[in-house]
């Protein structure tokens, strides 16, 4: 079970509208049997990623949708939590179990075959085709519900021949666990028994009333149809009026004109990102966008490449990265050229070198070009707007209280497990020192310690005064703490929190084929940075390629070159890290004499 016991958080962020819908599109791909309407009844535009690592320190992946838990991904592998099963029940295949075998599964085991109903163990055909290993969730016999996820420890022909003895189901996730105690509190919802329950005269019932439905809602819409259809000719002989029923431009007009997001966001079509066409279609919007926007700065002829680095690259929206490699062009002359071809360029090629020779700015493509896209860098004029939207993470260092320290913090209402700021340790130090009167009269750096500090520091007490320095005490009560910190966004926003020491980042510069250096940034997430966004800010900063890696389950970031100088600087000016948790500065490139 990945969730039975406490976990940690190593980071939790908030995604951007791209990964939102990439999300959303992956849940309905994942799970053909939920419909997007029942989806967007819980799906919001606050998804968080929380990345996780189990009490047997296995990396999983929640997406949560505000506070509830939606899918997670592991061994990369895609689950519903029991919460979406919630709203489709078919969300994938299930095994129906007893209501008492719920206690046993919350207590830590996994489901056996004896605990699973069937309606005709003999038949082979009442196991499912399932592989071992495959997705399936847990039902009552009273309820269609989800109460469980897991895999299938065994396949159904393995089943079937095992005589009704062993693992059915690796319990991965259930209703309760530590990964639910994160959700809002939301009430067991009664979706009526499930088939394998159900009697044969109550499933005739539910087909004749399905199709019943269905026949009424037929005859429905072609009453609707005609009606609509005789409207609309007798509106064009009357000149453009419009009779009793609901003509199609109304029809268009209302949905057109909803205010729902969801109707917002299906307008813009979802693409795949990894494709060669969506890149095509990439390059093709930050080269106009890039003359669009730069006429006055573009001066003829122009290198080939610098276009592309001065012009394209910035042109290129939030949240994307223009790879040439992906797209079908493979090469940055192939897609010029495609581009002289429209017209809108004209290019030169000498010595082997491609110039751009000439521009033309009023051709169609770039007088009808619409911006559809959000980007922050459309110019300077939004220099401000960056300004104030600018991510600043804080790392705040604290002590958690313990039995040892609990007698003195337990006055200023602390209890064990809090975390304490190092500030709150100073000021709560202080003041009982004060209140006390354990101030030294002659020298106030010194402090006389009574039976309570004797106690905290010393574990137990003496008769003898013993005195020591404000700087001392205060090194002591932290050393009887456990350490901790707390990852905020601009002050106000919690990303993560951690016990023990701090993961920095870690930068590294490695020498790949053709003695060609790159440089490595790890532990990125741990402070809340979006990888995408920091990707682009490399390569519009360095003009150099960047990617992301998987790197023993924890994502890396590739930039080309060494380019530890900017990094360094992009972490402690643009995102407020201190200096003390990076790590690798001194791999800069040295200062030529």
């Amino acid at each position: 079970m990945l969730f039975h016991k406490p976990f940690k958080t190593k980071s939790n962020v908030l995604l951007r509208s791209s990964e939102r819908k990439r999300i959303k599109g992956l849940i309905l791909t994942q799970f053909p049997a939920l419909t997007e309407e029942k989806l967007d009844k819980i799906y919001c535009k606050e998804i968080y990623s929380l990345k996780i690592e189990t009490h047997s320190e296995e990396i999983v992946i929640v997406y949560m949708a505000y506070k509830l838990p939606l899918i997670f991904e592991y061994n990369s592998v895609i689950y519903p939590c029991v919460y979406l099963s919630w709203i489709e029940p078919d969300i994938t295949p299930a095994f129906t179990t007893h209501a008492d075998v719920l206690k046993f599964i919350r207590g830590g085991a996994d489901l056996m075959l004896p605990g699973i109903i069937l309606k005709n163990p003999h038949n082979k055909k009442h196991f499912g085709s399932h592989k071992k290993g495959d997705r399936v969730l847990i039902n009552l016999s009273s309820n269609k519900a989800g109460v469980a996820v897991g895999e299938t420890a065994r396949s159904s022909e393995d089943l079937f021949m095992s005589g009704g003895k062993g693992k059915a189901v690796n319990i991965l996730h259930y209703w309760g666990d530590e990964l639910c105690k994160m959700a809002i509190e939301i009430d067991y919802p009664q979706l009526g028994k499930p088939d394998v329950c159900k009697t044969q005269e109550e499933l005739d019932l539910e087909l004749a009333v399905q199709l019943q439905a269905e026949e009424d809602q037929a005859q429905l819409s072609q009453a609707l149809e005609t009606q609509t259809l005789s409207d609309t000719v007798t509106g064009d002989d009357d000149g453009g009026g419009v009779g009793n029923g609901i003509s199609y431009a109304q029809v268009a007009n209302n949905v057109n004109s909803t205010d729902s997001p969801v109707h917002q966001e299906s307008e813009t079509p979802q693409e795949d990102e990894n494709t060669p066409e969506f890149m095509d279609k990439l390059y093709e919007y930050s080269f106009i966008k890039a003359i669009k926007s730069s006429q006055k700065k573009i001066e003829l002829p122009m290198l080939a490449s610098n276009f592309n680095k001065v012009h394209m690259i910035p042109a290129c929206p939030c949240g994307y990265s223009l790879d040439i490699k992906k797209s079908s062009h493979k090469k940055l002359s192939n897609f010029l050229t495609n581009m002289a071809n429209t017209g809108i360029i004209r290019l030169e090629t000498n010595a082997g070198v491609l110039k751009i020779t000439s521009v033309q700015y009023n051709h169609d493509l770039i007088r009808r070009f619409v911006d559809h896209y959000e980007n922050g860098n459309t110019g300077p004029n939004d220099n401000n707007a960056n300004k104030k939207k600018e991510k600043k993470v804080e790392v705040i260092e604290s002590y958690n209280v313990t039995a040892a320290v609990l007698p003195l913090f337990s006055q200023y209402l602390c209890k064990k497990g809090d975390p304490l700021p190092v500030k709150d340790i100073k000021k709560h130090i202080v003041d009982y020192v004060s209140k006390e009167k354990l101030q030294d009269e002659t020298n106030k750096q010194l402090v006389h310690l009574n039976d309570l500090l004797k106690a905290v520091l010393l574990s137990k007490t003496t008769p003898e005064d013993i005195v020591i320095s404000y700087e001392q005490l205060m090194k002591e009560v932290t050393s009887k703490m456990t350490q901790s910190y707390q990852v905020t966004m601009n002050s106000d926003q919690i990303l993560s929190q951690y016990k023990g020491k701090m993961k920095p980042i870690d930068l590294q510069v490695a020498t790949r084929s053709g003695n060609k250096k790159v440089t490595l940034i790890s532990n990125l997430d741990v402070y809340g940075i979006d990888l995408k966004e920091f990707c682009k800010l490399c390569q519009h900063g360095v003009a150099a390629s960047t990617c992301i890696n998987m790197v023993n389950n924890a994502a890396q970031v590739q930039v080309q070159g060494n380019q530890i100088v900017f990094v360094n600087k992009l972490l402690t000016e643009k995102f407020g890290v201190q200096k003390r948790f990076i790590r690798g500065t001194e791999l800069a490139p040295k200062k030529k004499r």
